[in-house]
């Protein structure tokens, strides 16, 4: 019971430390203390506590990330970005949307949701003060666009939960229902925010500016006609073939390379080590819990001070509300996931999949808040330092108030649905 007690503290007191030191990689202090607790309190061998690294999870994030890292490095995203802002050109009142709608299809194709903000950024706030509009609403949509995209399989996040749903014994297959539920449920917030938006330029009887675009359109060159192919190979593979996602990853990275698609130096720069340690340090303390019955300490008081009822509602504003300073990815997820099956158990739940969903909607939503990387990056592409100013109060309100309408959410349509 001690040792329980001790590794379910520690991953307690990383969470807490991760939202106040955001410099202090929480993977790293997981795998100091699941090493420490593994061997001095539970006398296990270091060969037992590191069993528990996700090799193959590992493989997968380095591999995806590196295939569009070499999109990105040749130029392959910028173009395909710069053909579809061009659709935005005399639509003001449509802006929004478009913003989401390519950011959600960046984030799900591959690139992942940080990647697609930190591409469209740039392009789209311009965009917003060409055509008059707040910026605000525009950060709201391209962050919400780019997590409602998230999970699909293709992206880092997607990687994740396909690792944990793989940890916590469920079918891979069911992370097509993950990713579908939570970008319904996600755009529900950008939804939200876009008639907010259409309400106030009524009401202020906003008229569109005309702007006149006058840039040269890119044209897709040999290695990014390449790269493109291999993509779509990539997702045709997975899909059609139904071969196995690290199977077709690795080999369109090698194939890439390979090819000369782009220099292995600079595309390794891109591969998001600091969020894979994070991810794979975790994994291992939670295993540790696993073994030393810390897991189980942890379902067996949620469940004590919890309905069955309303369950996903409290799972998805508890991750929100942690997530809104910690890494949603990198920290709650590998938390939270794990921690469902006995959940169920002792609740005599047997519909678990809700609440994974509830985790992935509760951890993301929330991501709008320039306290996390999404609204960081939205933030820092706006030029007048004044309205930068304005849209951090803004976005930090939308933000918090996102794990309360999360849980809203979650328990209307994951409580009184299941």
């Amino acid at each position: 019971m001690f040792t329980a007690i001790v590794s379910l503290s520690a991953l307690l007191v990383i969470v807490i430390l991760s939202c106040f030191l955001p410099k202090l990689n929480p993977g790293l202090l997981a795998l100091a203390a699941a090493l420490g607790i593994g061997v001095y309190l539970a006398d296990f061998s270091t060969n037992t506590i590191l069993a528990g690294f996700p090799a193959q999870l590992f493989i997968l994030l380095v591999s995806m990330s590196m295939v569009f890292g070499i999109a990105q490095k040749n130029g392959t995203l910028d173009v395909v970005t710069h053909y579809a802002i061009n659709l935005i050109r005399g639509k003001a009142l449509l802006l929004p949307l478009l913003v989401f709608a390519l950011s959600f299809l960046l984030s799900a194709l591959g690139p992942g949701n940080i990647a697609a903000v930190a591409l469209l950024a740039p392009m789209t706030m311009n965009l917003a003060k060409k055509h008059g509009i707040s910026p605000l609403i525009i950060a709201i949509m391209l962050c919400t666009g780019a997590n409602a995209g998230a999970f699909s399989p293709f992206s880092p996040t997607g990687v994740v939960a396909l690792g944990l749903l793989h940890q916590i014994q469920l079918d891979t297959q069911l992370i097509w229902i993950v990713f579908g539920a939570s970008a319904v449920l996600q755009s529900l917030s950008a939804l939200l925010a876009y008639g907010l938006f259409l309400f106030r330029s009524r009401k202020r009887r906003y008229k569109p500016k005309v702007v006149t675009i006058k840039a040269k359109k890119p044209v897709l060159k040999k290695k990014q006609k390449i790269s493109l192919i291999a993509i779509m190979l990539l997702i045709s593979g997975v899909i059609i073939a139904e071969v196995p996602l690290v199977i077709m990853a690795v080999s369109t990275a090698v194939g890439m390379f390979f090819l000369g698609l782009a220099e292995e130096e600079e595309v390794i720069e891109t591969v998001p080590w600091s969020t894979i340690q994070m991810v794979t340090g975790i994994a291992v303390l939670i295993n540790l819990m696993e073994k030393t019955g810390g897991l189980d300490l942890a379902t067996t008081f949620i469940a004590t001070v919890t309905s069955p009822d309303f369950i996903n509602a409290v799972l998805a504003f508890v991750s929100g509300a942690v997530s809104a300073y910690s890494s949603s990815s990198g920290v709650v997820l590998p938390a939270f996931v794990p921690l469902v099956p006995g959940l169920a158990t002792k609740m005599g739940i047997s519909e678990i999949i809700p609440m994974v969903i509830a985790v992935a909607v509760g951890s993301h939503m929330v991501d709008v808040s320039p306290l996390s990387t999404l609204g960081a990056l939205s933030l820092a592409a706006v030029e007048d330092k004044a309205q930068q100013k304005r849209l951090f109060n803004w976005l930090l309100a939308w933000g918090m108030s996102m794990s309360v309408v999360a849980g809203i959410v979650a328990f209307l349509f994951l409580d009184l649905w299941f």
